[in-house]
């Protein structure tokens, strides 16, 4: 990875991990992030229009750019809604840590769909990020809680944070693909176009139409995370247009030591000393694809 697009993740994942410390923290319903992304969009419109681009970029977007941008936004819907589900029902350093497994299954989606191929040492760094990140789930050490574990991976909690990550790492590549077609800062606007959508369908359908009650009672955290949230997620795309997919997803794990440490220390979850030697084993990861080519 060049040192560039390093620093970008890292920021990235500082402001990643801060929203999902404000979502876990409110506990906050589904309806929550059909606002985050209706505001996301209207962020970008004063510049558009100040650039003198709006709505020209939208007219004349080819078609290929419109099929992309609609199964990133429903992959990235799936994402969002599976992960504050599981944060309704479980801590927040044991989701976040398995939601972020994603580097596994970006590497084989990467392979397969556009072609990109990894080195050995930073197949290596991403085997020992997922460790890392499988460490941190754990209560201890102990046979007799690894074997709980075995049975905990079927739970809902689990299944709806590996949702998360599956869903995550799709939409990785796919933006991979995306940021190649169109400069991320506009890439990112259809995004939130479309993940309102599919998020206002899935609370249709789920019959959670109480949209206005949450904005009433979450103005200040809705633009606050629709800030962070943006501001990620646009680092991270920037990211991708300098080094591989692969190895981006796999640095922006990052974020899962300052998700497990603000879980920890901010709202006094347990276990830390698992934790803690999870972080480790993923920092070494994250060191091996800093050098990776």
């Amino acid at each position: 990875m060049t040192p560039l697009s390093i620093l970008l993740v890292v920021v990235s994942a500082l402001l990643h991990s801060s929203w999902n410390f404000t979502v876990k923290r409110g506990n906050w319903p589904p309806a929550l992030f059909f606002w985050v992304f209706f505001f996301g969009g209207l962020l970008y419109l004063p510049i558009f229009f100040a650039l003198g681009v709006f709505p020209a970029f939208i007219l004349h977007a080819p078609l290929k750019l419109w099929e992309i941008v609609i199964l990133s936004g429903l992959f990235e819907t799936i994402y969002f809604v599976c992960l504050v589900e599981a944060y309704r029902i479980e801590d927040l350093s044991l989701v976040y840590p398995i939601s972020r497994s994603a580097p596994l299954f970006t590497q084989i989606w990467a392979f397969l769909l556009i072609g990109e191929v990894v080195s050995t040492q930073g197949t290596a760094g991403i085997g020992l990020v997922i460790l890392g990140l499988f460490v941190i789930s754990l209560q201890d050490f102990k046979w007799t809680h690894l074997i709980s574990l075995s049975h905990q991976i079927i739970s809902r909690p689990y299944l709806l944070a590996l949702t998360a990550a599956i869903g995550s790492s799709i939409y990785s590549v796919i933006d991979k693909v995306g940021v190649q077609t169109i400069h991320p800062f506009y890439y990112i606007w259809f995004v939130n176009l479309w993940m309102t959508v599919f998020t206002g369908l899935y609370l249709f359908l789920r019959k959670q139409v109480s949209f206005l009650p949450v904005l009433q009672r979450a103005k200040k955290e809705i633009l606050l995370i629709a800030v962070l949230q943006n501001a990620a997620y646009l680092l991270v795309l920037m990211a991708m247009t300098m080094s591989k997919v692969s190895y981006v997803v796999a640095f922006r794990q990052v974020g899962a030591l300052f998700g497990a440490g603000m879980g920890i220390i901010l709202l006094k979850e347990s276990h830390w000393k698992t934790r803690m030697t999870g972080t480790l084993v993923l920092t070494l990861g994250l060191a091996l694809i800093a050098l990776a080519k």
